[in-house]
């Protein structure tokens, strides 16, 4: 139960920083800007759905599992290299 709210907790920030991004950023196209927003997380939680769909069809649970650890992996992979290539830019931070 504390996970689930502490997960609540830290991912009720992204909406309000977005909408709070778009607003600064894009003053005069924020409803514009708004809109986009909306209909690309739409997309990718639909995409998501029916890649998750297709993965448990064709692999049941276990393809389930693997693909989570190829996408933890890939992300981990990713973060890894922007952290490395930012602080080749930035230089070593005491």
């Amino acid at each position: 139960m504390v996970l689930v709210l502490v997960w609540g907790f830290i991912f009720g920030f992204i909406p309000v920083s977005w909408s709070t991004w778009i607003t600064r950023t894009l003053a005069d196209r924020a409803e514009l800007a708004g809109g986009i927003s909306v209909a690309a997380i739409q997309f990718s939680i639909g995409l998501a759905a029916a890649a998750g769909g297709l993965t448990f069809d064709t692999l049941g649970m276990d393809g389930i599992f693997l693909a989570a650890m190829g996408f933890l992996s890939l992300a981990a992979l990713l973060a890894g290299s922007s952290l490395s290539l930012h602080s080749k830019k930035t230089g070593p931070q005491a």
